[in-house]
């Protein structure tokens, strides 16, 4: 079969287009060995090659540029069905993919498999194949379900441009609409035009804009033969799509069947009051498991132990089965209702009192269970990840402990030991299949409530943790993807002055790209299980991370990574005389120690410093480091809580640590960053003036110009790859410090970014608008990590009658509490922004309504970031049953976000 391609493509001096694909012929996705084209005429390529028939090929079009650098076009793959062709000719009339920013988001699965999902996609002319056949195709996701595409155009095979008649395209492959004609019936050159037609009205809805479309010839010289030609996009009006949608944690769901804490089978009521209101999008927090310490710190959802495996608390105990004991069965039932009934979560009570039930239930149907074809099946599907992360589980029990690295002959993972621990002849199997049991069905009922929200039309939105706990499934199967050295954080922001310490270590990308990304790439295939959507926690970690080395604790002694540090000659040919030992080590005088221990700095001279000259110290050698001294005072407490006298000296002995102006870079010895944040230190105060103006150039220099085009391309390394993993519509958490690279990396790549009006990114502004958001973004109203509307209001009276008064355009009193009309106002900036999608807590909803919102405002906050370890145990204080009787609620809201122009249909 003789295969051509054809593409428009101006280029400049230099570059040359080519075809890759899957096949061998094709140079299977290797660059170096695509299919060279050739320039027929100016802005025209083609290539022609002998292929077998009965093949499937994708294929994409790519540019080498005379530095021999490859561009690949963007979307996805194209696809060539030879497998169900009969031709002896095939010619592709493509063009360069370049979808609108925009447009890019809609070709997600939250678009093309929930909002605008086609339940009953149709062969409208099942592809008729001719002797002569001109196959026309658009990709076109933005099509409602009572509509087609279809084409009219200049000659009587084509309508001649009547409503009446015209031709409707195949949608079985959606969001890609496609027709056959027969092509000895047709005269060229032809015209047409793509249209939005009704079914219902029998009439075109829409027309698109432009000037007609052409297709010259049909050159095909074969008795059988087939033109695909394929546009890449409908040209509509301009009028974007926008919807609403909601964010609340499942552990926060309450309603009549919850078993005293948010359950999976809960998101499916929290569904049913989304569609009820007009809400199209349910966002939730991550849901992998944490369990490190069966305490109450493992509440903290970003810190997994497994990111594949779901968290055993959310799992509803009677939709697993019933114990024999029907006493026993009504206990468990009795004891997880009267938490349910209680103000906030009771972490521990709950996951103790259900995974009694699991071992209980579990040696029940363990017999039938493991021999279940579905059990069979899933079990096939996830082993490569269930096996470690059930024994993992197992190990963390025996070993009383999640930290690997004490686990005696199992420190280091070795898949064949692993193997043998887990066969089904063993006496503890048992104990390590009850964790394939519980994934098993936490899988199915997550599962349930994900199709559930699919058929409903409502997008389930999950989040990515930026990180993975040290003590985890991952880093002890694949230590060499992380810097297990390193941590994770954040440099001070107006959360936490002192900066954010997450624990997490960082990642290898070195490492990680040698596979081409496969651990990101079978997480996110992993998660599509279940969401269309996801927010990726701390998106810039893809350009830059902020490394902490772990002797260190708090965030203001970390660095970015990757990074350009100076070297020694880069900083004295800025003017600085660099005293290595002054600038590097700990500036400790005693003019400024009563300001940090008071009453007890005579105690912490003698005890934890060492006078070298007179008024000038050094840290004893046992508390040099953050973790040395955080260390010290923690197993001194033993138990206890720190005096304030103890967490006075702990605290101040920190801050003498971060007493330094440069971090010497970990990677490279003779290297240095400067310290965040330095100009609030003594050591920065106590220099001469001119010192002092040379380091604020290189600090200027390093933090807002220094890596802009080094992070971007750092980015386009790895974004791209990980995203071809999944359809799933991405959202960035682009909060901070945020380079100037990061928002046009964004839109290129279609990752919406985020905007919170409390936090404006033009720093000329103390509050966003919500009316100045781009259209590729999430506008809301707070996060989990923030206060929620009311408590911000209430947090400073200045900060709110400022806002009261400039951005709402208010006179007289500013209220001290946050009134229901004010929140309706707040709530309808929003609305009415351009953004894609406004998604609001719930806290931040029921705000607007006095009968219905809790009266402790205090005690709707999620997560305070500055508490190292904060317990996560909000819970919505009414059920999801009442909500959805809301009536007057639930009209307003649906009116709001149906007059805001934010789509409310089902």
């Amino acid at each position: 079969m003789k295969v051509s391609f054809k593409i428009d493509y101006q280029t400049i001096w230099g570059q040359t287009l080519f075809v890759s694909g899957s096949a061998v012929e094709f140079g299977e996705w290797d660059p170096s060995k695509a299919l060279p084209m050739k320039n027929v005429v100016p802005g025209e390529w083609e290539t022609e090659i002998s292929f077998p028939s009965g093949k499937r090929l994708e294929y994409k079009y790519l540019i080498k540029n005379q530095d021999g650098n490859f561009i690949w076009e963007g979307g996805k793959n194209r696809v060539l069905e030879i497998v169900e062709m009969d031709f002896e000719e095939i010619r592709c009339r493509d063009f360069w993919r370049v979808r609108r920013e925009s447009d890019v988001p809609l070709f997600s699965s939250a678009f093309t498999k929930v909002l605008f999902c086609r339940a009953n996609t149709s062969a409208v002319n099942n592809n008729l194949h001719f002797k002569k056949t001109l196959r026309i195709q658009i990709h076109v996701p933005k099509v409602n379900p009572d509509c087609k595409i279809g084409i009219l155009g200049d000659q009587p095979t084509l309508g001649n441009w009547m409503d009446e008649y015209t031709l409707l395209m195949d949608d079985k492959q959606f969001p890609l609409w496609s027709i056959d004609i027969d092509a000895e019936k047709l005269k060229f050159p032809l015209q047409f035009k793509y249209v939005v037609y009704n079914t219902v009205t029998k009439k075109v809805f829409v027309w698109e804009q432009g000037s007609n479309r052409m297709i010259r010839d049909y050159v095909c010289k074969s008795s059988k033969s087939i033109k695909i030609h394929t546009d890449e996009s409908f040209r509509f009006p301009v009028k974007h799509w926008k919807g609403a949608g909601v964010a609340v944690p499942v552990f926060s769901l309450r309603t009549d069947k919850s078993g005293g804490i948010g359950e999976f089978p809960d998101i499916k009521k929290l569904v049913d009051w989304a569609k009820l209101t007009g809400l199209k999008l349910v966002q939730l927090l991550p849901l992998n498991e944490t369990v490190s310490t069966h305490t109450w710190i493992d509440t903290y959802p970003y810190k997994s132990i497994s990111t594949m495996a779901l968290h055993p608390v959310y799992l509803n105990i009677n939709k697993i089965g019933v114990l024999d004991d029907e006493n026993l069965m009504i206990g468990f039932v009795q004891a997880l209702s009267g938490f349910n009934a209680l103000e906030t979560v009771h972490y521990e009570d709950v996951h103790r009192i259900k995974s009694k039930f699991f071992k209980l239930i579990f040696d029940q149907q363990q017999e039938l269970f493991m021999i279940d074809p579905p059990f069979l099946k899933f079990f096939e599907e996830n082993k490569e990840w269930l096996v470690p992360y059930a024994a993992f589980c197992y190990l963390r029990d025996k070993y009383k402990t999640a930290n690997f690295r004490k686990w005696s002959e199992f420190h280091v993972y070795k898949a064949e030991e692993i193997k043998q621990l887990c066969a089904d002849n063993k006496a503890t199997f048992p104990d390590i299949a009850v964790h394939y049991f519980i994934q098993y069905h936490a899988h199915k009922q997550l599962l349930d409530a994900a199709e559930y929200a699919r058929v409903n039309g409502v997008v389930l939105k999950g989040d990515i943790p930026i990180g993975i706990s040290p003590d985890s499934v991952e880093a002890w199967t694949h230590p060499e993807l992380f810097n297990l050295d390193q941590q994770a954080g954040a440099p001070p922001d107006e959360f936490a002055d002192l900066g954010q310490n997450w624990g997490f270590p960082t990642y290898n990308w070195e490492k990680m790209a040698n596979d081409n990304f496969s651990w990101w790439n079978k997480r996110l295939k992993q998660m599509s299980l279940y969401f269309d959507a996801t927010r990726i926690d701390h998106i810039l970690g893809f350009f830059r991370i902020w490394e902490i080395p772990v002797n260190q604790v708090q965030g203001i002694l970390g660095h970015f990574r990757p990074a350009l540090p100076f070297s020694r000659d880069e900083i004295i040919d800025s003017g600085i005389i660099f005293n290595e030992e002054r600038f590097t080590k700990p500036y400790i005088r005693d003019y400024f120690l009563p300001e940090l221990f008071g009453n007890e700095t005579e105690e912490v001279k003698l005890n934890y410093l060492t006078e070298y000259e007179p008024g000038k110290y050094d840290l004893k050698p046992a508390f040099t480091t953050q973790r040395k001294v955080w260390d010290c005072f923690e197993s001194a407490k033993k138990g206890n809580e720190l005096t304030g006298k103890e967490t006075r000296i702990r605290d101040g002995l920190c801050s003498l640590i971060a007493e330094v102006l440069f971090i010497r870079d970990p990677y490279h010895p003779t290297l240095f960053h400067p310290r965040v944040a330095f100009h609030n230190t003594n050591s920065y105060l106590n220099l001469k003036s001119d010192v002092r103006y040379a380091l604020d150039d290189l600090y200027i220099e390093f933090f807002y110009h220094r890596h802009d085009e080094f992070w971007k391309n750092h980015a386009l390394k790895l974004l791209p790859a990980i995203m071809n993993a999944t359809d799933m519509l991405i959202c960035g958490e682009d909060l901070g410090m945020v380079p100037d690279c990061v928002p046009g990396v964004m839109r290129n790549l279609g990752i919406l970014s985020l905007e919170i009006q409390r936090m404006p990114k033009d720093p000329r502004v103390e509050f966003a608008h919500p009316a100045d958001a781009p259209y590729l973004s999430v506008c809301s109203t707070s996060t989990h990590d923030m206060s929620t509307l009311r408590g911000w209001w209430e947090e400073d009276r200045l900060h709110s009658e400022r806002f009261f008064r400039q951005v709402m355009g208010q006179k007289g009193d500013c209220p001290y509490y946050m009134e229901p009309w004010i929140a309706r106002d707040i709530l309808n900036m929003h609305f009415y922004s351009p953004a894609m999608w406004a998604i609001f807590p719930i806290q931040d909803l029921l705000a607007m309504d006095g009968r219905l919102r809790w009266d402790n405002t205090d005690g709707e906050r999620i997560n305070v970031p500055a508490i190292a370890q904060h317990y996560w145990r909000y819970r919505m204080h009414l059920k999801l049953e009442e909500l959805i009787n809301e009536k007057k609620l639930n009209v307003e809201l649906r009116s709001m976000i149906s007059a805001s122009g934010r789509c409310s249909e089902s």
